[in-house]
């Protein structure tokens, strides 16, 4: 059973993820602080760059000036975690496999949060695919 200093804590804890201007792209993932607590995820650098939006992908490193260009190789837009996620063209094979695992249950494309509380262990293996030292 919670106890009352615990659901306070969590509650200032929401409240604070409410207002805070960073971390945009992991609220997307896990909007609600509660929820977060209850997940055993097991990360790792793939997963971590894919929830932050902070890693090994031409956005991030153009941000910061290491690059040149955020675009990605496929052509179509920069690459960004949404990019490789939901239509670069050089991981449609890896993409797949997660379609087909989130349309099972519901429809493509499917939010953040769905993907990861719903459909961790196939975003899991969709997120360690990607060959992030190779895209470009």
């Amino acid at each position: 059973m919670c106890s009352e200093i615990e659901i306070t804590s969590v509650e200032k804890r929401q409240s604070i993820w409410n207002r805070t201007t960073k971390g945009y792209t992991t609220k997307e993932y896990f909007p609600i602080v509660a929820e977060r607590l209850y997940m055993n995820i097991s990360t790792n650098q793939h997963l971590n760059t894919m929830l932050t939006g902070h890693g090994n992908i031409k956005s991030y490193l153009y941000r910061f000036k290491i690059i040149t260009s955020p675009a990605c190789p496929c052509g179509k837009n920069d690459q960004t975690t949404d990019h490789l996620l939901y239509e670069c063209e050089l991981l449609k094979i890896q993409r797949h496999s997660l379609k087909t695992a989130v349309s099972k249950s519901g429809g493509w494309p499917t939010s953040k949060n769905t993907l990861i509380s719903k459909h961790y262990k196939s975003f899991k293996r969709f997120v360690n695919s990607i060959p992030f030292d190779n895209l470009g």
